[in-house]
């Protein structure tokens, strides 16, 4: 068969339009330092704008030219911009403090920031955002972070890039901000005028597309919740797709994800913790607009299995918030073609789209040359269709092809169009990634179905949610372990457990998509570690003789929890020494603190103490790291023994 030309194919790299990207009219939804409250705070700030270098654009154009099928748009700058060394941070009016970093590339069209680690804890919120248009990415919530810590945010368009961390009081310390990559947009034809991609992206693709909310999709709207588009990261750039989760024998949570196995070859070496599915990003009406709507992301996946002759590829998304309200969809093996067929698809990177083949689909009965490093396909191993409703453009590759029965019976390769006159489309078949492959690394069977029932059909489902689990420990501040220590968990869930010998605990099981608060309980032993030395070092303190040093001693010092160290602490303390009161005036032994506690006045802990739990809230993964800190109360020298 003919070589079909590669401008043609779906499979055309596609540039990255934005990513978490926000209105910049909803002043609720912006950075601190675009919100005019905060003006001065920044004004009053010396934060330089670091210089990233260029690369060389003509020999980019001319490695390009070479490589005519990887349309590359931006070409990668390796960097080290850590949230420790570079930037500066201003306090803001409420104790809270933001971190902003400035970057910029003379000649950049626009920037993409590459994190190999992007951490911080509940209640933080990262942005990146352009100080000369005001286009915005944000805000990034704990909840979208991946567990290995890469993130992708851009592009931005222009020169200059300001990103921007929000701690929330008391957390500053616990974020780990590390930048290693920025890609430099060159291309002469990525932007146009108003900042926006001419190929690809918001708004990108042709009118002959039919928006999801359209009559023509009405009986589609359960399925079209499975559908995403994908941003995929390579070490030489990004580029867009389409796919679909996708149901199994066992009706179970796991997220698998079907899309087209050429979408990992489009460029080179796929980065997959990095690479970002977008669901639910559509038009809330037919009629769509001019108003980027919103989306909301899975970052990062696992490889598990494709196959280059059906041109599938099959992930394992990292966990999908049960807010999203996502579907995954039916699939059938059958050998006999669809009826009708419909696809659901975001032509490049645009908003969600729908297209309909009214007439039967048929086996491809000839080889397919898709050429270079995408090779040629079998006779007999796809449908072809063409589309009686809508198209579908680059980006659209790897979206699913239903049949009649809202089922998928493949995933689509490529074909040929002009403009919006599509005259040939191929998808590889779904039966034949089933279980043609030498081994469950290059079919499907052994995950859609891995009691191994034979079904032959599943139909959709919304998954049901997965138990997640939270751990963490419980340690004395000065770092020894509390074992037998009571946690208790309130909220969407309640149990109580106890900690192991070395301070930790965990709760198993639990809802995903909840609200849970932890609370450990004090020991009984009010006697441990409070001796008269202890209130001789309390005396000392109050007379300015020799202070208490660092804050967890005040806080042990307080022993009546009056948020001040003062002489009827001693007073109190004594008498429980001496036996004549069987309690400190708190009402317990040891009191409890998040560890990751940072005192904005170590000299002053009662202006900024956090609350004697932690809660966390919408937990949809297994949450580590709920540590807590122990203070002994009575105790300003360390004299306790954990393990009582």
């Amino acid at each position: 068969m003919t070589p079909f030309p590669i401008r043609y194919f779906a499979f055309f790299c596609a540039f990255v339009l934005s990513f978490f990207t926000v209105a910049t009219g909803f002043a609720q939804t912006l950075p601190p330092g675009l919100r005019s409250e905060y003006a001065a705070y920044f004004e009053a700030s010396t934060t330089e704008t670091l210089p990233i270098p260029a690369p060389d654009v003509k020999l980019l154009e001319q490695e390009d030219a070479q490589l005519p099928v990887q349309n590359r748009i931006s070409a990668p700058v390796s960097v080290n911009i850590q949230s420790n060394a570079a930037g500066s941070w201003v306090r803001l009016p409420d104790s809270t403090q933001v971190w902003q970093c400035r970057i910029s590339s003379e000649g950049a069209l626009a920037l993409i920031v590459l994190f190999d680690r992007l951490r911080f804890p509940e209640g933080g919120f990262f942005y990146a955002y352009s100080p000369v248009n005001g286009k915005v990415i944000g805000p990034v919530q704990a909840i979208h972070l991946t567990s290995s810590g890469k993130f992708t945010l851009g592009p931005i368009p222009g020169e200059e890039v300001v990103l921007e961390y929000h701690a929330p009081a008391y957390t500053r310390g616990q974020e780990d901000i590390y930048l290693n990559r920025v890609d430099y947009a060159y291309h002469p034809g990525a932007l146009s005028p108003g900042d926006v991609p001419e190929s690809t992206g918001f708004g990108a693709s042709l009118n002959c597309n039919v928006n999801i909310q359209c009559p023509e999709a009405a009986d589609w709207q359960t399925q079209k919740k499975g559908v995403a588009r994908i941003l995929m990261v390579f070490t030489t750039g990004s580029a867009w797709c389409s796919g679909s989760l996708i149901a199994n024998t066992a009706g179970t949570g796991v997220p698998y994800f079907l899309t087209a196995h050429h979408c990992q070859i489009i460029l080179s070496t796929p980065i997959f913790d990095q690479w970002a599915f977008d669901f639910n990003y559509e038009f809330a009406s037919c009629a769509g607009g001019t108003i980027e709507p919103t989306f909301q992301s899975v970052v990062g996946c696992e490889r598990i299995s494709w196959r280059a002759e059906t041109d599938f590829l099959l992930l394992k998304l990292n966990p999908v918030p049960a807010s999203y309200g996502v579907y995954y969809n039916g699939w059938s093996r059958a050998t006999s073609p669809a009826t009708t067929s419909s696809l659901i698809h975001h032509p490049k990177g645009d908003v969600k789209k729908y297209s309909r083949d009214n007439s039967a689909a048929l086996s491809h009965p000839n080889p397919i040359n898709w050429g270079g490093v995408f090779g040629t396909s079998p006779a007999n191993t796809h449908w072809t269709v063409v589309p009686d409703v809508g198209i579908y453009e680059v980006g659209s590759s790897g979206c699913p092809m239903f049949n009649q029965d809202k089922r998928i019976v493949g995933q689509l390769h490529g074909g040929i169009s002009n403009a919006c006159n599509i005259t040939a489309s191929y998808f590889g078949m779904f039966h034949i990634s089933w279980d043609q492959g030498s081994s469950a690394a290059s079919r499907l069977k052994e995950w859609i179905d891995p009691a191994n029932t034979g079904a032959m059909t599943k139909d959709g489902y919304v998954p049901p949610p997965n138990p997640v689990s939270i751990s963490g420990s419980v340690k004395a501040w000065w770092g020894g372990n509390m074992p037998a220590v009571q946690v208790v968990l309130s909220g969407s869930a309640m149990d109580t457990v106890t900690t192991d010998t070395n301070g930790n605990y965990v709760f198993t099981d639990l809802p995903a998509g909840g609200t849970y608060k932890i609370t450990p309980l004090s020991k009984p032993l009010v006697l441990n570690g409070v001796d008269a030395y202890d209130l001789i070092l309390v005396s000392r303190h109050i007379l300015n003789l020799e202070p208490l040093d660092p804050a967890w001693k005040l806080i042990a010092a307080d022993v009546n929890a009056g948020g001040t160290v003062t002489t009827l602490d001693n007073v109190d303390a004594r008498k429980v020494l001496l036996g004549s009161i069987p309690q400190f005036p708190a009402q317990k032994s040891w009191r409890y603190f998040p560890a990751s506690t940072v005192f904005q006045d170590p000299t002053n802990p009662f202006a900024s103490l956090p609350n004697e739990f932690i809660e966390l809230g919408n937990v949809v993964q297994n949450t580590s790291g709920v540590h807590f800190f122990g203070v002994k109360l009575g105790d300003v020298d360390k004299g306790a023994n954990p393990g009582m």
